[in-house]
């Protein structure tokens, strides 16, 4: 049979009102949805960029990957460029 138990308990202790500062991490902003439209030759020519992408990669690379790194070659290219290729779309 368990006896008493008698003493103070290191859980019984009252919190301490000395704020410690906490180290936490910000939470990464929340995706977006935005749905665009596409024609069929943008299609694609975005799954001939995908096949490419693949075949130099190691690992599997998906549609919305590719248009990620899309994105980040666009904000690399100058302007001109950028004006140049839309109007090769239309």
């Amino acid at each position: 049979m368990a006896g008493k138990i008698t003493g103070s308990s290191k859980l019984a202790k009252k919190p301490t009102k000395e704020k410690e500062p906490l180290n936490l991490i910000k939470a990464k902003k929340s995706s977006t949805l935005k749905p665009f439209r596409m024609y069929d030759s943008d299609l694609r020519r975005l799954q001939k960029i995908v096949e490419k992408m693949n075949e130099e990669s190691q690992r599997h690379i998906s549609e919305t990957a590719a248009i990620r790194a899309l994105l980040v070659l666009g904000a690399k290219t100058s302007g001109t460029k950028l004006i140049k290729s839309l109007r090769e779309t239309i």
